[in-house]
């Protein structure tokens, strides 16, 4: 009777522990297929290619911006503005010849620096000891060969004692808006020939597009490889270099 009595005393242990044991075997079972289909999901979820594709196109520039500087110098203010002023017309002049209207020529104001003289210890004294004046002239013209032309002539001034200075002339194209769309959408094609190639050749399949990043234009100087993260924009010569970087992520599908 004694006996019975502890068995039955320890039998709903028995039958607690045995579902706890059952309990554990079963969570362990749900953790590990959790565990395995989360890790096939990473494995299809980094399953990607990116690549990048690349566009390249020759512009021909449609206006060019040229400044061309006149100066005079002399003690007197008044001798300095008028050799300033045999300076602007005999270039304003040499423009008109050269064809291009007063329409295309921008006449900016007149800058004056005043020189003092030095004492014995180097400080400016309050005697002046001379004047100099500074105008530009912008031109900015679609001729574009008219302007690269007489921008080799205008110095022979300085031959003659006029005090001249020419720029390098900037050649811009404006069509730069429309010719982005165009060339990102050439380079995200090459992208997508690029991954089709080489998932093919792997014996894969080119799944869905996942992610794309569009690069800045690179425009530079023809056949120049030039590149930087902000862009690069050549002005110096008349045709250019339009090239567009388009980086693309695809899935990749199991064959």
């Amino acid at each position: 009777m004694e006996y019975r009595i502890r068995t039955d005393l320890f039998r709903p242990f028995a039958v607690l522990a045995l579902a706890g044991a059952v309990s554990l075997v079963v969570s362990v079972a749900v953790a590990a297929r959790a565990y395995r289909g989360r890790g096939e999901d990473a494995v299809r979820e980094h399953r990607t290619l990116e690549v990048k594709g690349l566009a390249v196109k020759r512009v021909r520039s449609d206006t060019a911006a040229w400044r061309i500087g006149v100066r005079g110098e002399a003690q007197a203010l008044k001798d300095a503005y008028e050799k300033l002023d045999q300076a602007f017309q005999r270039v304003r002049a040499f423009l008109l010849e050269k064809g291009f209207p007063e329409s295309e020529m921008e006449i900016g104001a007149i800058d004056t620096d005043t020189y003092y003289r030095h004492d014995d210890r180097g400080y400016d004294t309050r005697e002046v000891a001379g004047y100099k004046l500074e105008r530009w002239i912008t031109v900015t013209s679609g001729a574009l060969d008219r302007v690269a032309a007489a921008a080799g002539e205008v110095t022979r001034f300085v031959g003659e004692g006029l005090l001249v200075a020419s720029s390098a002339p900037e050649y811009h194209y404006s069509g730069l808006k429309g010719l982005k769309v165009e060339l990102m959408g050439l380079a995200a094609g090459d992208a997508r020939a690029r991954a089709e190639q080489i998932v093919g050749n792997a014996g894969g399949n080119l799944g869905e597009l996942v992610d794309a990043q569009m690069g800045v234009l690179q425009i530079t100087r023809p056949l120049s490889m030039e590149t930087s993260s902000s862009g690069v924009y050549h002005t110096d010569t008349i045709e250019k270099d339009v090239r567009a970087v388009v980086t693309v992520t695809f899935r990749v599908d199991e064959p």
